[in-house]
């Protein structure tokens, strides 16, 4: 062996001896520094020291390789770096402990390449080498988690402004229809008024009926802006308002309220309860709202002589209740289930689409969850769960 050979082979077997001891000493600086750092070596603690002692192996091992190796190495190691940063990004791992690790494994490295070789020449060589493996991995890495980041935020973006299009569409629509009702009726009024013949002119009767009917479209106007500013609004307040509450009862005056929309479909609406009391942490005025909307989707589901059952119960491990409404009407296709709870969709001619999504919004910020379960041509089954502890 030449004597070139033996100081490589010997330096070689030097920082590979090392190599377990400089691992150790990363792990515990990493662990040490403090949050989010340490506490995401302490969550992959086995997971990074296997990841650091590949890469230092592979580097080590570079350091003292012929030259056209060195080379397809460095070609190598810039696509695994980029790699390796884009896995980083979408384990949502924050850049700062991303920099963190590079910065002190560099520190590491160069301490133990110091420290272990004796050789002047050769250790100038190796560290200057060691600079360049370490800055390409560097380089790369964040170029690839960067790119990475850009991607999403642009994706994001890109759905944002999809969201966005789509309920100015929708809340477009929904205003112009009742605001052209009333321009339509204002105009006939107007006329009415400007007649000259008293035999033309509109009777009373009919002009209070116009009234009304405008009165009604402001009515669904101010529907829709309440709606909206439900979804729109951040949840700051609501835990202030929330507080524990009688379920049954408030569902007793929902039942009281909803009855008006059975009559004229001729629809059988029924409650059940399973015991007396049923404390939850809610808001009695969302609880209302959601129950009457949920109610008049079932009847607006069923055919006349159908049935809406509204049903209430303790869930099995005692930390919520369960209200259930279901009907036995057309049901809605699985394809379509996914997107109930979006902004202005809907599966009903004359719906506004606003109906789920401001009962899902009202449940999460009561802290309960809401489920959809339906079968094509049997009927609709809506859970809502309530918390009984905070």
């Amino acid at each position: 062996m030449s004597k070139r050979g033996a100081a490589t082979s010997n330096g070689l077997t030097k920082l590979l001896a090392a190599l377990d001891d400089i691992v150790d000493q990363h792990m515990e600086t990493m662990i040490s520094i403090g949050d989010p750092i340490s506490r995401y070596y302490r969550q992959y603690q086995q997971q990074q020291r296997i990841g650091i002692h590949g890469l230092l192996l592979e580097t080590f091992q570079q350091l003292f390789s012929e030259e056209h190796e060195y080379a397809a190495f460095q070609e190598a190691l810039a696509i695994e770096a980029f790699k390796w940063g884009e896995r980083w990004a979408q384990a949502e791992i924050p850049k700062e402990v991303l920099l963190e690790v590079l910065y002190h494994l560099r520190l590491h490295v160069f301490q133990a390449v110091r420290e272990t070789l004796a050789d002047a020449e050769q250790k100038e060589e190796l560290l200057s080498r060691l600079h360049e493996i370490l800055n390409l991995r560097y380089h790369h890495t964040m170029r690839g988690y960067l790119t990475y980041k850009d991607q999403q935020i642009s994706h994001l973006h890109q759905q944002k402004i999809g969201i966005i299009g789509q309920m100015a569409a929708g809340m477009a629509h929904e205003i112009r229809n009742p605001l052209t009702a009333i321009n339509g009726f204002l105009q006939l009024m107007q006329t009415s008024v400007h007649q000259e013949k008293e035999s033309t002119r509109m009777d009373a009767e009919q002009f209070s009926q116009y009234i009304q009917i405008c009165q009604h479209e402001v009515q669904t106007l101010e529907q829709l802006v309440t709606s909206f500013l439900i979804l729109a609004r951040k949840n700051e307040s609501v835990e202030m308002q929330n507080r524990r509450v009688e379920l049954r009862s408030l569902l007793e005056r929902v039942h009281e309220l909803a009855r008006h929309y059975v009559v004229e479909k001729d629809v059988q609406l029924s409650f059940h309860y399973d015991s007396e009391e049923y404390q939850v942490w809610a808001i009695p005025s969302y609880v209302e709202q959601i129950g009457l909307n949920l109610i008049k989707n079932a009847v607006d589901a069923v055919d006349s002589n159908g049935e809406v059952r509204v049903s209430l119960q303790m869930g099995p491990a005692g930390n919520h209740v369960l209200v259930r409404v279901e009907d036995n009407g057309c049901g809605i296709p699985e394809k379509r289930i996914k997107h109930l709870f979006e902004p202005f969709y809907t599966t009903k001619e004359k719906g506004t689409g606003m109906g789920l999504s401001v009962c899902k919004q009202l449940v999460e910020e009561m802290g309960g969850q809401i489920f959809v379960q339906s079968t094509v041509g049997e009927g609709t089954q809506i859970d809502i769960h309530f918390r009984t502890k905070l």
